[in-house]
């Protein structure tokens, strides 16, 4: 039995990646209801919005669902968080980090979160913090390579898979990163991962609740056609190249890091809810991963994560037949 399905309670080692303004309870409980396991995308939401997506994903699915929470100590949403999950019940928490986890803070959190009766998965954004989750306790170690969506790290799903796996002592692997489909899945399990996090993919699902604009902008971005803004701000993010891109990265080119975070601030904001739910998506983000010229059709979330798990098979089936010498 896979691990990743046994500690979360689901039938496919699929977790569906958070994604603000997009991962809310439609596609959430279509992930869950489909065997994988759904993602809210509540981040730094109000609690209001938290307890309500968290009512509305329990009213359409009965199968495990998690909500992601930032570890960051200073916005006071942690203490918050618990609050939901002592609440409401909620089966997993998802713990999005940035580079640089603390153990002490970590090691605090996910002990209330067990005691409560959550499983904790955490997304690390290096082979550090990846062995300081395990050390604090996590159930499941999230790596993402920069080939990913929204915020990035600065290595490649190719290159922190295997180190992950070679330095976690217990606690299963997941990867994330540049995945839409079987083949992306067999490699990364060639290299330790027990799972696999999809976001740009579900982006263009049908039952994902965002503007139909950003899904036609997903499946016209061709290769080459994502680029990371926003690195003066010390939280890049990758996006489909756009206006609102080539306005943030004159910015970045023309004026010192300091100055020019300052000048983005005012550009930035409401960017990504300017596209997902008004669906401008020249002046506002879409936050879409490399793998975005693998998605050429609007499917069901059903339909992806079969066929992903069926390519995946077909693939390390056919691995056992190629010839080395």
């Amino acid at each position: 039995m896979n691990r990743v399905c046994t500690i979360l309670g689901i039938e496919k080692p699929i977790i569906q990646g958070p994604m603000a303004w997009t991962s809310t309870a439609p596609l959430v409980a279509a992930v869950s209801n489909a065997g994988g396991l759904g993602v809210l995308g509540v981040g730094f939401a109000p609690i209001g919005f938290v307890l309500e997506q968290v009512k509305a994903t329990r009213a359409l699915t009965q199968k495990p669902f998690a909500i992601n929470v930032i570890m960051d100590p200073a916005s006071g949403i942690l203490d918050k968080i618990v609050t939901v999950v002592k609440e409401e019940k909620v089966p997993v928490v998802y713990a999005d980090t940035l580079i640089g986890l603390d153990y002490a803070l970590s090691k605090k959190y996910f002990d209330i979160w067990h005691e409560l009766g959550a499983r904790v998965i955490v997304k690390a954004s290096d082979i550090r913090d990846a062995v300081t989750a395990e050390k604090a306790g996590a159930d499941i170690v999230i790596v993402k390579g920069w080939e990913g969506g929204g915020h990035v790290t600065v290595e490649s799903t190719m290159v922190l898979v295997p180190q992950a796996a070679d330095v976690l002592e217990k606690t299963p692997l997941v990867a994330a990163g540049g995945i839409a489909d079987g083949r992306g899945m067999a490699a990364v399990m060639a290299m330790g991962a027990e799972g696999i996090e999809m976001g740009t993919v579900f982006l263009a699902a049908a039952e994902t609740p965002v503007h139909p604009n950003v899904k036609t902008a997903v499946l016209a971005c061709g290769d080459m056609q994502t680029v990371i803004t926003g690195t003066a701000t010390g939280e890049p993010c990758r996006q489909i190249a756009n206006a609102l891109s080539e306005e943030i990265l004159r910015i970045e080119a023309e004026y010192v890091r300091k100055e020019a975070a300052e000048r983005l601030r005012p550009v930035a904001e409401s960017s990504l809810k300017k596209a997902m739910a008004e669906g401008d998506t020249e002046h506002g983000a879409v936050m879409a991963g490399q793998i975005a010229p693998l998605v050429n059709s609007i499917r069901p979330v059903a339909d992806i994560m079969n066929t992903v798990i069926a390519e995946c098979r077909a693939v390390m089936a056919g691995m056992s037949r190629l010839q080395l010498d």
